[in-house]
């Protein structure tokens, strides 16, 4: 059964249609200057018509009988029809939708037998997990919540980067400068600072450079010093990993890493010959050769397995070979594809992944789809996190690690709560909540195709449109719910008829509107906005009308049955985005 939004937006699309004997726009949000819930441009069927749109729209609205329907009024305002909802019934509908749905309300059954893939995280092993990598792991998680709760089987996997010319670096740094019982104690930093030695130390030393491709070919050939370094800087990395991950409450059905293709990677670029797409070549003297955005830089010309796009409309060809046999990141990836085609039979795969790569997808989905893989690819682009003196640089070591804004966030929580009548033992556990939930909403309330520019303040801000206001929220209508008087009895819809009541109901009534936007676009800030707008709507409402000091008690129980609303939605919208709600604040 469709939600009562969604039955009125019905209505008005087979009144339109019946009227003009064609297809409508979906309706949308009226305007504020109009005194109505729902508008439709009818510009397009004006001009097809050769009319005036005002005329039209006036003329439609003057022949449309509403009787049965969850309308109430229709009006004309330039080219617009302007419908507002009958509220008794809209509201008896909303209700009516809370109760056949209970806590699933929201969600749908659209994407039952449909399975997503959505690669997101990708930590590199031996680097920090730093601020940087907040937005694939938040943005990613809540992509993965939102599919989940429309009904998608989704598969979360952490590609994370445990292969590639960087090892070889690094396990040359490790053999020259390396001390075990440092890496033992503070394993990514220490690693970081061999990885950034290396850089420093190669800019007056070029032949470091070809020790680094040395150590990788040996890596790759199963060396047996090499392969046990690797494994170790694998494991304690994952450690420290594992510890932010907590922290944040994100979770993998898959973390295979990179490496897991490693013997997979012959095929695929023996499959790119045998069909005719690849080819060698003479590659110029470059800034990368396609593995990574960190791969270093040659002065000489390289032979080099490509792909050519040209003819697709990509100038720039994918490299998927080196001349020394070693494998690149496109060739990887390639092989990721194929094995998630194969094992999952996703309909899409979403690489929640920086917008710099742009160009690098373009390339990878174009090979893919030359390969025959038959996946539906697609890059979910996010903007930078960026520090006020320019990006962050792992080998120039200008980064913020993640925990330690982490630990801020939850520090400065605790000094909030540290006077409330709370045990240590809830005050800690809140101090989590709020905090790492501040740290997500600065991400996740934005846009995420924009650049962030760091800053504590607005990372950690526990004021104003944050995740904390909306958590104090919930708070409040439990507060009010555990004061409910016994034997209230079941609440009656038609006693809300005060405007906040009304509105409030509208408010819940768009929350399964707005995670399908949310999951169509690709857009987790859309749930984010609207739970501030539902929360601005649910401060009106208890501030204008009284709840347990209600005239009966039949309202009494009405208005209860809102706050319990509230509540579910305002927790349901906060766990779709990785926040948790506190009982108490």
């Amino acid at each position: 059964m469709p939600y009562a939004l969604e039955k009125a937006k019905q209505e008005i699309a087979d009144l339109l249609a019946k009227a003009t004997g064609t297809e409508v726009l979906d309706s949308k949000s009226a305007p504020p200057n109009v005194d109505a819930d729902l508008a439709v441009p009818i510009f397009p069927i004006a001009k097809q018509r050769g009319v005036n749109p005002a005329a039209l729209a006036q003329e439609l609205a003057d022949g449309l009988d509403l009787e049965g329907t969850l309308l109430a009024a229709v009006t004309a305002t330039g080219g617009f029809v302007n419908f507002k909802l009958a509220d008794d019934a809209f509201t008896r509908g909303v209700f009516a939708d809370f109760a056949q749905r209970g806590a699933d309300y929201g969600g749908s059954a659209e994407g039952a037998g449909r399975t997503v893939v959505v690669d997101f995280s990708s930590p590199n092993i031996a680097k920090p997990f730093s601020v940087g990598h907040l937005r694939s792991t938040v943005i990613g998680q809540a992509l993965v919540n939102l599919h989940e709760f429309l009904g998608f089987k989704v598969v979360g996997d952490n590609h994370i980067g445990d292969w590639g010319t960087q090892f070889g670096k690094l396990l040359y740094a490790f053999e020259v400068w390396g001390d075990r019982e440092k890496v033992a104690q503070e394993p990514i930093r220490e690693l970081l600072a061999l990885y950034v030695r290396f850089h420093e130390e190669a800019q007056d030393n070029p032949a470091m450079e070809d020790e680094a491709r040395a150590w990788f070919r040996r890596l790759e050939e199963g060396d047996e010093k090499a392969r046990e370094l690797w494994e170790w800087f694998r494991e304690v990395s994952w450690t420290e990993f594992q510890r932010v991950y907590d922290l944040l409450g994100v979770r993998f059905d898959e973390v295979l890493g990179e490496s897991f293709y490693n013997d997979q990677l012959d095929d695929v670029v023996d499959e790119a010959f045998d069909k005719g797409l690849a080819e060698w070549s003479e590659l110029a003297p470059r800034t990368a050769v396609g593995d990574g955005p960190e791969e270093s830089a040659s002065a000489e010309p390289e032979r080099v397995a490509i792909i050519p796009l040209a003819e697709h409309g990509i100038e720039t060809p994918l490299l998927v070979r080196k001349s020394d046999g070693t494998s690149l990141y496109a060739t990887r990836d390639l092989a990721t594809i194929k094995y998630r085609v194969e094992h999952w039979a996703p309909e899409a795969i979403l690489y929640v992944v920086g917008g710099e790569q742009r160009l690098y997808f373009q390339q990878l989905f174009q090979a893919a789809e030359l390969l025959g893989y038959g996946a539906q690819c697609e890059h979910v682009p996010f903007g930078l996190i960026r520090l006020p003196k320019g990006r962050m640089s792992t080998r120039k070591g200008r980064v913020i690690f993640l925990e330690d804004v982490l630990d801020e966030a939850i520090s400065r929580a605790e000094a909030v709560l540290e006077d409330r009548e709370l045990s240590d033992d809830e005050k800690a556990t809140i101090a989590r909540m709020v905090g790492i939930g501040a740290v997500k909403w600065a991400d996740l309330s934005q846009t995420r195709t924009k650049d962030v520019l760091f800053d504590w303040d607005k990372m950690l801000n526990l004021q104003g449109d944050s995740a904390p206001y909306l958590q104090y929220a919930y708070v409040r209508t439990l507060s009010m719910l555990r004061k409910a008087p016994e034997g209230l009895g079941e609440a009656d819809p038609d006693l809300l008829g005060e405007p906040s009541e009304v509105e409030l109901v509208k408010a819940l009534a768009r929350f399964p509107e707005a995670v399908a936007a949310a999951v169509q676009g690709r857009f987790p800030h859309l749930v984010a906005t609207y739970l501030i707008a539902l929360a601005r709507d649910f401060s009106s409402f208890y501030n204008q009308v009284p709840v347990l000091q209600a005239e009966t008690p039949e309202l009494v129980a009405a208005r209860l049955e809102l706050c319990r609303m509230t509540a579910q939605v305002i927790r349901r919208g906060l766990g779709l985005l990785g926040i948790e709600c506190p009982e108490h604040m």
